[in-house]
């Protein structure tokens, strides 16, 4: 099988050697880590807005830490 992306983290991983799964409204989601699977969890529709949302979302934070 293909690689999938984790959508948390976006690292390929093998879906067979995959640390945890999530279900979410009928599709199977992979991840690399149970870490990336509970931030999923907690927020999915967070993590499947699009690769370029989360990407802008990261700096953005970095930066207001770096401020504070």
């Amino acid at each position: 099988m293909a690689t999938v992306k984790d959508p948390v983290c976006g690292m390929e991983i093998d879906p067979k050697d995959a640390a945890a799964t999530s279900e979410y409204e009928g599709t199977t989601y992979y991840f690399c880590a149970v870490a990336c699977k509970e931030r999923f969890d907690a927020e999915p529709a967070k993590f499947l807005g699009g690769a370029e949302e989360a990407a802008a979302l990261e700096p953005r934070k970095w930066w207001q830490f770096w401020r504070s």
